[in-house]
């Protein structure tokens, strides 16, 4: 029987150890990123004394193709919007880096400001991102809402993106319907409006796909069912609503494929 060579032996261990400084590293690095991509995610929500607002971002991996913003415009809108890269780990989250930058919501002058429609925030959005010709065919999906705060009205539109849900007080919850493309693929998309006007009580949900089993799923006959689960809570207040959505994404995450999860939800106070 031969003796191991005790060069060789030495050069695997040397490799072995390098791959494991490699992955050791890699892995710094992608939490790292996932902190920072957190950074670009609003520090504090806008409630005030006639609106709450709640959200979660759940990423599947340390970075997340998912963003979502709340901004306050000026004293009476708010735009908020949640949008889904196609796609995971890091060329997604590079590219939701991009959709937080060239979502332009409001255009400042030196005396006065413009707020743009719904519609031309992804018109404009979906153009730049066209202009950009992306490697691997990078698209997404995004659902932005213009909130008048004084009227209570949400002005809202959707790129390829799961519809809206209005909860309303014993009422069956509701998809906001309305067409949209997906972000990136013709840089002609139009984008058409939709409105709601918020009653005291009501709350609005936005969210990614990684979200949607646990609100409800399509069925062949009935279209998009919402599930039971969600009904069971969609009468509570918002922060109790959140607790125990993300209660029952975390529950789960064992038994299914984990996926990016983000959401935001206002509640008309």
């Amino acid at each position: 029987m031969l003796e191991p060579d005790s060069t060789s032996t030495a050069n695997l261990v040397n490799k072995c150890t390098d791959n494991q400084a490699f992955v050791d590293n890699l892995a710094a690095q992608l939490r790292m990123a996932g902190l920072v991509q957190r950074d670009f995610l609003p520090k504090r929500l806008p409630d005030s004394p006639g609106l709450r607002w709640a959200a979660t971002f759940m990423p599947a991996e340390w970075v997340s193709g998912d963003i979502y913003d709340v901004a306050r415009l000026d004293e009476s809108h708010i735009g908020f919007y949640v949008a889904d890269v196609v796609g995971h780990g890091m060329p997604a989250a590079l590219l939701t880096i991009f959709l937080k930058q060239a979502m332009v919501m409001r255009q400042s002058g030196r005396h006065s400001y413009n707020i743009f429609p719904p519609s031309e925030v992804l018109e404009a959005l979906n153009q730049r991102m066209a202009e950009q010709k992306l490697s691997g065919q990078q698209f997404a999906s995004c659902c932005y809402c213009l909130l008048n705060t004084e009227r209570m009205q949400v002005i809202y539109v959707r790129a390829g993106h799961p519809y809206p849900v209005l909860l309303r007080p014993g009422r069956e919850p509701r998809q906001l319907k309305v067409p949209g493309h997906l972000l990136g693929v013709l840089s002609e998309s139009k984008y058409k409006q939709g409105s709601v006007q918020l009653q005291r009580g009501d709350k609005l949900l936005l969210y990614s796909d990684g979200a949607e089993r646990f609100i409800g799923n399509f069925e062949d006959k009935d279209g998009f069912v919402f599930s039971e689960e969600f009904r069971s809570i969609q009468n509570l207040p918002l922060d109790e609503f959140f607790e125990q959505l993300n209660t029952r994404i975390q529950q789960s995450e064992a038994d299914q494929p984990a996926d990016d999860i983000t959401a935001i939800g206002l509640e008309a106070a």
